[in-house]
């Protein structure tokens, strides 16, 4: 048995197969192109190579900090075999502190172009993104979420929670770039970039809980206290349309990514498709700021929202109440607190924010091949119905060439479990994971992470020119800018 105090945190872990998009294994090349747009847009700007058609690129990455499947699981092994994990492998951490935390991001991008001049770069992509976020849930909730009521050890217990943030956000995004040089110094290049994006929402749930008090008396009895919460949807109702009903538009907004490069004794022939560079680099270093996923999503259609305040209930019989689809939850819900189908019923539009956030990094030239990058992304607070970005730390150390790419991100996610990833980049094919290690079972797996990028790169043509005239042009892109 599965059912939970609010019926909707049960929804939003559940559809966690469905927060990040960072790809940090491919997103801090300078060859990144549209796998590296949505961390800094700057980063088309003067571009290594002339146009890019990317022809589909896609992430899954999910990340929670209470259940995870032991190392020993032999995972991908399994997987291959087409046998299923023993649920003796599948554990969790039961501590009181910290609170629980859960995030979940999906993107695919359709094909998209990039046009990237000396001075002036411009894109324009198409994608579909479904990011779900589960914030402060108590220990106590989270292991009923995972047993069920009938997990005797918490029975007879009186437990308090407060504060718990739950969202889900599915839409599709369009979106335009434009960038420019904005200052071309002896010492300093800066570069800057702006994405606008129009967002067609799909699908879109939310659940608040201010506070609780509730008791478990047995599997079959839950008692609520007191409770303030609130929750709403847009979402369809397992009805006879399905797929055309999921992909209907019910709601639309705007969003936008702001971003900057800054970069130290930018080499501007470092690029240069005359050269097989064999030494020099392209900057000593450079430094990037970006204002990310600023916007939102209203929801007006096919829209519900439901408040509980200052509620309490003795529910005898709960194990036996048919939870099947969301107009029936909402209905059992009121009635069951107000005495009404429509008790709780409270508006019928919402709107909940897109996952935004600061990002600042570090790209170092160690030589012509080797870089390694720092970068920090900061979650910004829009409201209480928002999708929120895990606040995150990478560190990737990164082989790079025209052809040829091989990075080692190393990811800390909400300062609990660092993982290790590896990504390749061969011609027009990227590959790549932030958790190697659970991909593959050789480590508790507390969240999976893959991508991958399908990407054809022009990188200009040298001209047909007089070996003398060559000999001249190769002795002077050999000088710094």
């Amino acid at each position: 048995m599965k059912r939970l105090l609010i019926v909707y945190l049960v929804l939003l872990f559940a559809t966690s197969n469905s927060s990040a998009q960072e790809m940090w294994g491919a997103a801090t090349s300078n060859y990144s192109g549209q796998m590296g747009i949505a961390l800094n847009p700057a980063i088309i700007v003067n571009a290594p190579y002339v146009w890019e058609l990317h022809v589909l690129s896609f992430d899954q990455a999910i990340y929670n900090n209470f259940v995870y499947l032991d190392g020993k699981s032999k995972l991908f092994r399994k997987s291959f075999a087409g046998e299923s994990i023993d649920q003796d492998y599948v554990k969790d951490k039961n501590t009181a502190k910290p609170n629980k935390n859960a995030y979940s991001s999906t993107f695919l991008k359709y094909p998209a172009f990039i046009w990237s001049g000396k001075k002036l770069a411009l894109a324009f992509q198409v994608s579909t993104r479904a990011e779900l976020s589960a914030n402060n849930v108590p220990n106590h909730l989270a292991k009923f979420i995972k047993e069920g009521f009938d997990y005797s050890p918490q029975h007879g217990i009186n437990y308090k929670g407060d504060n718990i943030k739950t969202s889900f956000l599915n839409w599709h995004e369009i979106a335009f770039t434009a960038g420019t040089k904005l200052y071309d110094g002896q010492d300093w290049l800066v570069k800057g970039a702006m994405t606008v994006k129009y967002n067609y929402g799909l699908n879109g749930l939310f659940a608040n809980i201010d506070n609780v008090d509730y008791l478990v008396a047995s599997p079959s009895q839950l008692i609520v206290n007191n409770m303030n919460a609130n929750y709403g949807h847009a979402l369809n109702d397992n009805s006879e349309n399905g797929v055309p009903e999921i992909l209907a538009k019910k709601g639309g907004g705007w969003s936008t990514d702001i971003g900057f490069l800054f970069y130290k004794n930018y080499f501007a022939n470092f690029y240069n498709p005359c050269i097989v560079r064999k030494d020099g680099k392209p900057y000593d270093y450079r430094i990037g700021v970006s204002l990310l996923d600023i916007g939102y999503v209203k929801f007006d259609k096919q829209a519900s929202t439901y408040r509980f305040d200052n509620v309490s209930t003795n529910w005898t019989g709960i194990d036996t109440v048919d939870f099947n689809g969301i107009d029936k939850t909402d209905s059992i819900l009121g009635v069951q607190f107000y005495g009404t189908g429509d008790g709780a019923l409270d508006k019928n539009k919402f709107t909940v924010a897109t996952p935004a956030s600061i990002n600042a990094q570090i790209d170092y030239a160690i030589n012509t091949f080797f870089y390694v990058n720092l970068s920090v992304i900061q979650r910004l607070p829009f409201g209480e119905n928002m999708i929120r970005r895990a606040n995150q730390i990478a560190l990737t150390p990164r082989y790079e060439t025209r052809k040829l790419e091989i990075a080692l991100p190393i990811t800390y996610y909400d300062l609990f479990k660092p993982r290790a990833g590896f990504s390749v980049r061969y011609g027009a094919l990227t590959l790549g994971s932030d958790a190697i290690g659970a991909l593959f079972g050789v480590t508790n797996t507390f969240g999976t992470d893959i991508y991958f990028g399908i990407t054809i790169r022009h990188f200009g043509s040298c001209d047909r020119i007089s070996n003398s005239r060559k000999k001249v042009q190769l002795e002077q892109c050999k000088s710094p800018n």
